[in-house]
């Protein structure tokens, strides 16, 4: 038997960090996007051999791949112990903080969900990684907190398209997060002002107002390293776009477009723009 699962992605339209628990995770407050449409997984049962294999194409995974610690942790929560055989189809490198390694865990989850038990799963996802609790649930615009467990469903029409850009660097999480422990040096957004931050901005992209650069903790440290990103938002600064940003961590960046239209006036003006990798629509 073989599943097609399509595997999530995801834009941080706001992102702060206010706090930092004794264990050193960092609690956030983000109003996230979930879309899908570039990558997928497929899962054939039972695998050959009689153990997992996961391949990954287009994209070279270093370490051990997540969908085999979801595997793991499945099994431990009562999943069936079927050896799978996972394919993952990747359109988004790792470091980019669209959370598509995250994504495709999800997908993994879901799936194990709708077709064995869901009572299986319950608690499993913030077991994993803190952006999997939003990446596997159901809304598609939310506002996330505490270390990424606490998902709080928004309910908002933002009938935008995307213009997602991936630069050719990446970003390691564990240095952006100890980048912004030295740029804050323990002062960080108090929750209640990052919940009204976020509030004003959504208010604004659903009047359809032009909000410009949106707010993310991380951007000051990458664009200390990468001076590239004060050029881009420069450019996207003279399109039509009504915001623009960092997504996670990085490297990624976007910009929400209120027409379809305007995305080729906007892929046009940043097709030669410095350091882009790859370009991705989402309408």
């Amino acid at each position: 038997m073989e599943y097609l699962i399509p595997s999530p992605l995801k834009l941080n339209l706001t992102l702060r960090i206010t706090g930092r628990q004794a264990n050193g995770l960092h609690r956030l407050n983000s109003l996230s996007w979930r879309f899908h449409g570039h990558e997928s997984i497929v899962v054939r049962l039972p695998a050959p051999g009689g153990k997992d294999i996961v391949r990954v194409y287009n994209y070279v995974i270093n370490g051990q791949n997540i969908m085999l610690k979801v595997l793991n942790d499945l099994r431990s929560h009562g999943f069936p112990n079927i050896p799978l055989e996972i394919d993952i189809n990747k359109a988004v490198p790792p470091g980019t903080g669209l959370g598509s390694g995250s994504g495709n865990a999800a997908a993994l989850i879901g799936w194990a969900r709708r077709v064995f038990s869901r009572d299986i799963l319950v608690g499993l996802e913030s077991n994993i990684g803190a952006d999997i609790p939003f990446l596997a649930g159901h809304a598609s615009l939310a506002r996330v907190r505490g270390i990424g467990d606490i998902i709080e469903p928004v309910d908002a029409n933002l009938p935008f398209s995307a213009c997602v850009m991936i630069p050719k660097w990446r970003s390691n999480t564990g240095e952006a997060y100890r980048s912004v422990d030295d740029e804050t040096n323990g002062c960080w957004m108090p929750d209640e002002d990052a919940f009204n931050e976020s509030e004003k901005i959504l208010t604004a992209l659903a009047a359809n107002e032009r909000v410009g650069l949106l707010p993310n903790d991380f951007i000051p440290g990458l664009a200390q390293l990468h001076p590239e990103y004060e050029v881009l938002f420069g450019i996207l600064e003279r399109t039509r776009a009504l915001a623009w940003g960092l997504s996670g961590s990085g490297s990624a960046l976007f910009a929400l477009m209120p027409e379809r239209s305007h995305l080729e006036e906007l892929g046009a003006k940043i097709a030669n723009a410095p350091g882009i990798e790859r370009i991705l629509f989402w309408e």
